[in-house]
C-alpha cells in the first residue's frame, strides 16, 4: 500500500470534539480549540516559563500581571501590552483573513509554561504557547484564518515584548540552537510531547529570522505546524501555521483507492506541511515599529 496521505479536519465540529478528547490523551496530545482567551486561561499545572525558574504563566500574564483586550502579558505600568496591542494584527488588516483574539485549548492553557524535557528544547515550545517565556516582559495573541474554501489556513501569530535588543537576540539565539539539537528532535513540555522538530530556512524578514516545524498527537488526530519567529528590534513576533488531520481516515481512502473507489479533493495532504501566508506576515510585521 502506498504511504498514507491526509484529509485536513476543517469542521468546527472536530475542533470542539478535539478539545474535549485531547485532554484525555495523556502523554500523547498537544494543540489548542476555541477555549478561553489569552486574557483568561487556566494557570500550568507545571513551573513557569517554559523551563526551571521560569516567570511566564498560563493566563498570559506577565510576570507583573496586567492585560488588555485580546492581549496579555504586563510590565510596571503595563507599556509593553499597550504597545504589543498597537502593533497586532487587527480586523480588516489582511484582505481575505479573518483577525480574532488567539483562544488556545484547554490542554495548552494547562500546560502553557511547563517544564519541558530536555529543558533545552523549551523555547520551542515557548513560542507556541500563551504563556510569556522567560525574559519577555508580556505578549498579545491574534489567530489569523483564511476567509475563502480554498484558503482555510490557520495562523497564530504572538507578539513578545523584550527589555531590549540584545535580550530578544538571545531569546531567538535560544530557540535557533533548540531546532538544530539533536537532543530536541523529540521532546516533552508537562504531558505534551513533540516530535519531527526539523530546522527549516527562515526568510528574509526583519532584523532576523528562524524557522522550523513540528508536529504532534491530538487524539486520534495529528496537529503540524510550520513556525517563523522574526525579531524586530526588542521584539519577537510568532507565527505558527497548523493544520489537522485523521490517519485513520486516511488509511481508509487510500484502501477504497486500491479497490477502485473516487479520489475526493481535499484541502491538503499529510506529505504537505501548513505554509504561514505572505501577506499574513507582511501585513503584522508592517505594523511592529
Amino acid at each position: 500500500m502506498k504511504s498514507a496521505v491526509s484529509r485536513v479536519v476543517v469542521a468546527a465540529s472536530v475542533v470542539a470534539t478535539l478539545g474535549l478528547t485531547a485532554a484525555c490523551g495523556g502523554g500523547d496530545g498537544d494543540g489548542r480549540d476555541g477555549g478561553k482567551s489569552s486574557t483568561e486561561q487556566a494557570k500550568p499545572k507545571g513551573s513557569g516559563g517554559g523551563g526551571p525558574g521560569g516567570t511566564g504563566a498560563a493566563d498570559g500574564s506577565g510576570a507583573s500581571g496586567g492585560s488588555s483586550e485580546g492581549s496579555s502579558g504586563g510590565s510596571s505600568g503595563g507599556g509593553a501590552p499597550a504597545k504589543l496591542t498597537a502593533a497586532s494584527l487587527a480586523k480588516g488588516d489582511v484582505r481575505g483573513h479573518e483577525v480574532t483574539p488567539r483562544k488556545p485549548n484547554k490542554l495548552e492553557a494547562a500546560w502553557a509554561g511547563a517544564a519541558a524535557s530536555p529543558a533545552a528544547c523549551a523555547p520551542l515550545a515557548d513560542l507556541l504557547t500563551s504563556a510569556t517565556p522567560p525574559g519577555a516582559k508580556g505578549h498579545v495573541g491574534r489567530t489569523v484564518t483564511g476567509k475563502s474554501t480554498r484558503d482555510m489556513s490557520t495562523t497564530d501569530i504572538e507578539l513578545y515584548a523584550y527589555d531590549d535588543d540584545d535580550a530578544a537576540e538571545r531569546a531567538l539565539a535560544d530557540l535557533r540552537a533548540a531546532t538544530k539539537a539533536k537532543k530536541c528532535a523529540v521532546f516533552r513540555t508537562g504531558e505534551l510531547r513533540y516530535s519531527g522538530v526539523t530546522a527549516l530556512t527562515a526568510p528574509d524578514k526583519g532584523d532576523e529570522a528562524v524557522g522550523y516545524r513540528l508536529g504532534g498527537r491530538q487524539g486520534e488526530f495529528v496537529k503540524r505546524w510550520t513556525v517563523t519567529v522574526v525579531r524586530k528590534g526588542s521584539t519577537l513576533v510568532s507565527f505558527a501555521a497548523s493544520s489537522l488531520y485523521d490517519p485513520q481516515s486516511v488509511a481508509r481512502d487510500d484502501e477504497s483507492l486500491e479497490d477502485g473507489g473516487s479520489d475526493q479533493p481535499t484541502a491538503d495532504r499529510a506529505d504537505t506541511q501548513p505554509k504561514v501566508p505572505a501577506a499574513v506576515m507582511d501585513a503584522q510585521l508592517a505594523k511592529v515599529k
